[in-house]
């Protein structure tokens, strides 16, 4: 009965997923066997540097991996328990947009430069809601105002919004048909510190409001810790660290987790010169056999270059890929 209600529960499960691109005869591995269950309601975080893999999963997550290049080599993708990879395109467009969304980067290239704002948001309601011109007008301009965008501005294109506005607007399409789960693809990138704070804040309420799955993806820890409930750490295309936002951050077991976390500045206590991780991220066209961290890491012993640790639980809330983990020094 419980392990029952555990997969009702779950609203998006992704399983061994391996994603490849192929251009010139070159292959570059993006996702490697990665497995990651978000819940009804959730906030989860994943983060990372760039390169990881995380955009990747998410243009997965949506059908919208580029045609003849990108292609899921391995693994599925279940949504409510169907399985996204194996529907019809027909199906796949009946969920993005209405139950599936997504926030993305650049909010001026997401936007289609000729049409009004409104006119984009309508077509959404329009297409998911089956409402009438008029209708989908009147509820396009309740939506814009909820993300502080008066009705006004309906007419106006996406070229005469800043770049905070056209996010508040990427943020409102994504958001028209209350979908179940919203992808936000590092939404605050390039925006200053004050509207980086309003965004944040909005998609806090909204996703508190509408009671939806959040899925925030970005490098910045301090926005995982604000909006989160539970974090992935990806590196070399899978997750290496997961569990509960406050379990992660203040045990951090991987020890890509911890340069990450020893690279954000603190702002309390004794001023102490921040540590970077050296080397750079690993290559998706040469990736290192065995952790794929192992180049890069201070505490690397042979078992690391040669042997991919698996995953595992430290506790309920806690779960790590590091041969130095947990105690398992000794394993073979």
């Amino acid at each position: 009965m419980i392990e029952r209600e555990l997969v009702m529960d779950e609203l998006l499960k992704i399983s061994n997923l391996s994603v490849e691109y192929r251009s010139g005869g070159k292959v570059a591995k993006a996702v490697n066997n990665l497995n990651l269950t978000i819940k009804k309601g959730q906030a989860m975080g994943l983060v990372g540097e760039s390169g990881a893999g995380k955009t990747t999963t998410a243009l997965s997550v949506m059908g919208l991996l580029p045609e003849n290049i990108g292609m899921i080599t391995e693994g599925d993708i279940t949504y409510n328990g169907e399985s996204l990879i194996q529907m019809k395109e027909k199906q796949k467009n009946n969920i993005r947009g209405k139950k599936i969304s997504m926030v993305f980067a650049n909010p001026l290239s997401s936007l289609n430069p000729v049409f009004t704002i409104g006119h984009q948001i309508t077509m959404v309601l329009r297409k998911h809601k089956n409402l009438s011109e008029k209708d989908a007008k009147k509820e396009a301009a309740e939506i814009l105002k909820l993300v502080g965008i008066p009705d006004y501005r309906m007419g106006d294109y996406p070229h005469q919004f800043s770049g905070g506005m056209r996010q508040r607007v990427g943020i409102a399409a994504a958001l028209a048909c209350s979908p179940e789960l919203l992808i936000a693809d590092e939404p605050t990138t390039a925006l200053d510190v004050t509207i980086q704070a309003q965004i944040l804040e909005l998609m806090k309420d909204l996703q508190k409001n509408l009671n939806s799955s959040l899925l925030m993806i970005t490098h910045n820890l301090g926005i995982i810790a604000e909006l989160c409930q539970t974090v992935a750490v990806m590196y070399g295309g899978e997750v290496v660290e997961y569990g509960s936002v406050q379990e992660v951050f203040e045990h951090p077991s991987h020890w890509y987790t911890i340069g990450l976390l020893n690279a954000v500045p603190k702002l309390a206590g004794e001023r102490q010169r921040l540590i970077s991780i050296p080397g750079n991220v690993a290559n998706a066209q040469m990736l290192p056999e065995g952790c794929k961290f192992h180049p890069r890491c201070s505490r690397c012993i042979e078992k690391c270059k040669a042997k991919r640790p698996d995953m595992i639980c430290l506790n309920e809330k806690h779960y790590v890929q590091c041969w130095e983990a947990g105690g398992r020094n000794g394993e073979q």
